[in-house]
């Protein structure tokens, strides 16, 4: 049975749905602080017509709140238990996430109609779908987001193309960071239905799998004569936003799943820093300019300060000593600062859709300051660890 029709069964067999989470203070609060900064630095242009594509949708990416960023009260939410084993979001989270990876993939979007199903447990899949006016007649748009074991071997059929004779697939490619584009023509259909699908399996646990296709919306029986809208490169921008909206624990954040049109402004990194720092340190000072963020972090006993930033681009010299099963590159080097004492540790990524992410952090209040402690107050594992988050994806 096609992924749609299975998508649609699943929706109409959707009991009641989930009650959105608490934290809606958390979310308003790190809206608050993101709106202070705005954007202007654009990722510098890379090389080839697909990544090109990615890099425009890219563009418009917004942030919202930290998933596990402090309010105002200092209060956080309970960091959830690890393991692809567990899985907790609602229908409503997921029909946020994937309005608004739609419209991040600079996709117009007018009277939306929306679907959707939560889970609770690994063996459920959660879904959603959209039936939305695009200015061309309409479109549909189906989500379906499993939790899984990305080392279970048997999923690698999902995300790898079958031999060309016999294929089900006019059109299948295999792509870096275990994808698989396909496109085919639903067959015994007068006009013939084209479809698209994007399967992808997330390194942080998730099975994720998107499909559209150029049947006119609330019509799903007059093909259109043009290709779907979302052509293959939005779909697996969409799919990299979906990923980057979950969570490692097995649960949504904030920044993927916050309501469509309450959002802070576009490339803001400073509330994802932070909300990616561990829990144990306590920020003294904080600030950015949009499409950089940077906090000073302070040991309470000793007075000692530790100044951590991100930045958008990867270092030009960087040496890439790591390639990840997604095929993400990882640069870590510990260098002297600018003064006697001070350490620089610094960690450069760089993923196929081009997305570069880079994370220093100095035993000083700036990277032009005297030392300030012995030691930094956070390891090189924990920076690697922040700089490979896939939340950085909702940042493009």
């Amino acid at each position: 049975m096609p992924f749609e029709d299975e998508l649609g069964d699943a929706l109409r067999r959707t009991g009641e749905a989930f009650r959105p989470a608490g934290g809606r203070a958390l979310v308003d609060g790190g809206l608050a602080r993101g709106r202070r900064r705005l954007a202007r630095r654009r990722i510098s242009a890379v090389g080839g017509a697909s990544l090109a594509v990615a890099l425009v949708a890219s563009s418009a990416l917004y942030l919202g709140g930290a998933f596990r960023g402090d309010t105002a009260d200092g209060a956080t939410d309970p960091v959830p238990p690890a393991g692809s084993g567990h899985f907790k979001v609602t229908a409503e989270q997921m029909k946020n996430i994937l309005q608004n990876g739609m419209e991040r993939a600079g996709i117009a979007i007018a009277r939306p109609k929306l679907q959707g199903s939560g889970s609770s447990s690994q063996a459920k899949a959660a879904t959603a779908s959209i039936v939305f006016e695009d200015g061309w007649a309409g479109a549909t748009v189906t989500l379906s987001v499993r939790r899984v074991d990305p080392a279970d071997k048997s999923l690698a059929k999902l995300v790898t193309c079958p031999p060309k004779k016999g294929s089900p697939y006019e059109e299948c490619t295999t792509q870096p960071g275990n994808r698989a584009v396909k496109g085919y023509t639903e067959a015994g259909r007068a006009g013939g239905i084209k479809k698209w699908a994007v399967t992808m399996l997330s390194s942080s646990g998730y099975l994720i799998e998107l499909a559209t296709n150029n049947v006119k919306a609330g019509n799903q029986e007059a093909p259109l004569s043009r290709n779907p809208r979302m052509n293959p490169g939005k779909l697996r921008h969409l799919a990299l936003f979906v990923e980057g909206s979950f969570t490692t624990a097995g649960e949504p954040n904030a920044f993927g799943s916050v309501r469509p049109g309450s959002r802070a402004e576009p490339g803001d990194m400073l509330p994802i820093l932070k909300s990616l720092l561990p829990k144990r340190l306590e920020v003294y000072s904080e600030g950015g300019t949009g499409a950089d963020g940077h906090v000073v972090v302070v040991d309470g006993n000793t007075g000692g300060r530790t100044y951590i930033e991100t930045v958008r681009t990867a270092a030009d010299d960087a040496v890439w000593t790591e390639t990840r099963p997604d095929g993400m590159k990882v640069a870590a080097v510990k260098k002297p600062g600018a003064y006697p004492g001070v350490q620089h540790w610094q960690v450069d990524t760089f993923r196929p859709n081009g997305l570069s992410i880079q994370i220093s952090a100095y035993n000083s209040p700036s990277p032009k300051s005297l030392k300030s402690g012995k030691e930094l107050l956070i390891t090189m594992e924990e920076l690697k660890a922040i700089a490979t988050d896939p939340v950085w994806l909702t940042a493009r």
